[in-house]
């Protein structure tokens, strides 16, 4: 980021309970390790302005015995059981006032590359307003929204919708990062997605955070 500026301030959404899953899918491991711990671990290789913030709900003590969040704040979210977007406007309200922008993670997205987050850090720094990486047209994550967009963050999302709703509205302030890194678009809904996973680890020899 530019010398003059504050970075965006990364927020990882893993308070939820992932209902189709069946189990706690932030303890399920990949590569021997909990799928949080690996997402945490790709964002602390960057070095950052601000604190990274982790949002947990569900069995937050549980998780937080599991995994080191050092580097992290913890923000609980007592309302997780209303949706994504209570941990969205969570992270926001407990976000420094100096963040130029909020670099949203989701928990359950182990695959994201510390290089993927450099790239969409790098076109926030060049002015775009909404940034996210792109796999063969999909949209992916990290996804980028800068301090513009906070009014509507907070007060235009509900339930269990993050700000979707604000790209599709907006499309002309989105930045996509066209990558041939299919972990941009490959989160843990299903027990299925956890098999994808990790044979595309295996396929594709891929260290998870490089």
């Amino acid at each position: 980021m530019n010398s003059n500026s504050t970075d965006p301030i990364p927020i990882v959404l893993a308070a939820g309970k992932g209902e189709r899953f069946e189990g706690l899918k932030q303890l399920t491991e990949v590569d021997g390790e909990p799928v949080l711990q690996l997402v945490l671990q790709s964002i602390s290789k960057i070095d950052w302005d601000l604190s990274p913030l982790l949002v947990l709900g569900h069995e937050k003590e549980r998780i937080k015995n599991a995994v080191d969040t050092c580097g992290f704040k913890v923000i609980e979210n007592d309302y997780w059981q209303q949706g994504l977007s209570t941990s969205l406007k969570s992270g926001i309200n407990a976000a420094s006032r100096n963040a130029s922008g909020y670099l949203f993670f989701l928990g359950d997205m182990p695959l994201i590359s510390a290089d993927i987050i450099k790239d969409v850090l790098n076109r926030a720094d060049s002015g775009s307003s909404i940034v996210a990486p792109s796999y063969r047209g999909k949209r992916g994550f990290p996804v980028y929204l800068s301090r513009q967009w906070e009014e509507n963050l907070l007060t235009e999302i509900s339930g269990d919708k993050g700000a979707r709703e604000i790209i599709r509205k907006n499309p002309d302030q989105l930045t996509l990062i066209n990558t041939e890194n299919r972990g941009v678009i490959m989160d843990m809904d299903e027990k299925s997605d956890l098999r994808e996973i990790r044979s595309y680890l295996l396929e594709e020899g891929t260290e998870i955070g490089v």
